[in-house]
């Protein structure tokens, strides 16, 4: 694995509008040889350790928009807007069943809401013609083979907030919320604001679905590999700024921790989903604590080179980003 050195403080590099990254900058690398388990039947679940594996049959899903379509047409996962406008639906249904299964900290008397706003289309093929059809920017992106969580104590409300304002020229939500100054979040119920800052009012989470999008093949090759959350501290976070055209991004990488448990599940099918938790600000490593004793913050993660594989096994791979948002303050 991919982590960065113990010594290493701020990495740094440019995306430009198409999602490609510049050389990183600051980062010093330790190659760490790890041990990765097999994750199937060893009951993880979403809120604790932060990532479950979740039956997720899409076969069903009509792609009839008017009278002249044709029902149950497979989704393009190449086509962005055929992915906003069908796919995105049965993310966030996927995400609410499961939390309503799941989450031993909901209440009856408490009811969240879970929205889709972006996703990554993946492939391990450097040599993969498919573009991206109707994007707004977005490429075919090759699987992250560096140890990271996708947000920060800065970021991932930053991102909250963004969700509660007008999308931007490159946004995929573009054409799903229609007119120009549409939000997918109403900014009153998510963001209190006040004279001297602006915090999230209610209990958040982003939570990504992943999955395998070659229908008749399982994923041999680079699948994703996660840390239980219940292993990770935030000592070994070091922070990762991504500066944009007019902004900047941050994620962390990470230092390794001998403490981390890494685990995957091998061959997964296109019949099968990954529900991985990004960040949870009522967690422990949001809230400043140092460890995450009940309910996991966010998922270290990284793709694995499995070497029981074929070097040359194909991934091909959407992650579709969710928000939940808890009517509780």
């Amino acid at each position: 694995m991919n982590y960065v050195t113990p010594d290493t403080t701020l990495i740094s590099s440019r995306r430009n509008l198409e999602g490609t990254d510049s050389t990183l900058e600051g980062a010093n690398w330790d190659t760490v040889e790890c041990r990765i388990h097999n994750a199937r039947g060893k009951g993880f679940v979403l809120n604790k350790n932060g990532f479950e594996l979740v039956h997720h049959d899409i076969s069903k899903i009509s792609k009839k928009s008017n009278d002249n379509d044709t029902d149950n047409d497979d989704i393009d996962f190449f086509n962005q807007d055929d992915v906003v406008r069908r796919y995105y639906k049965s993310c966030e249904d996927l995400i609410t069943e499961t939390l309503l299964k799941d989450d031993e900290y909901h209440s009856n008397n408490t009811s969240f809401q879970v929205f889709a706003f972006d996703h990554n289309v993946r492939s391990s093929n450097k040599s993969n013609e498919k573009t991206i059809k109707n994007s707004t920017g977005g490429v075919v992106q090759i699987p992250v083979a560096v140890v990271h969580g996708d947000y920060t104590r800065v970021s991932a409300p930053q991102r909250l907030k963004d969700l509660s304002l007008p999308p931007k020229v490159n946004d995929v939500l573009r054409g799903r919320l229609g007119g120009s100054n549409a939000t997918l979040l109403d900014p009153l119920q998510v963001m209190d604001a006040t004279l001297d800052e602006e915090k999230p009012r209610r209990r958040y989470a982003f939570i990504n679905v992943w999955r395998n999008i070659r229908k008749d093949e399982p994923i041999r090759q680079y699948p994703l590999a996660c840390v239980d959350a219940m292993t990770s501290t935030f000592n070994e976070m070091r922070l990762r700024q991504i500066h944009y055209a007019d902004r900047i991004g941050e994620t962390y990488f990470c230092a390794h921790n001998e403490k981390h448990r890494w685990y995957y599940f091998p061959s997964m099918t296109f019949n099968e989903a990954m529900l991985i938790k990004q960040w949870d600000n009522t967690a422990g490593l949001a809230r400043g604590s140092n460890e995450d004793t009940d309910l996991a913050t966010m998922t270290l993660h990284c793709s694995l080179l499995d070497m029981t594989a074929r070097p040359d096994d194909d991934r091909e791979s959407v992650e579709t980003r969710c928000v939940v948002i808890w009517d509780h303050e």
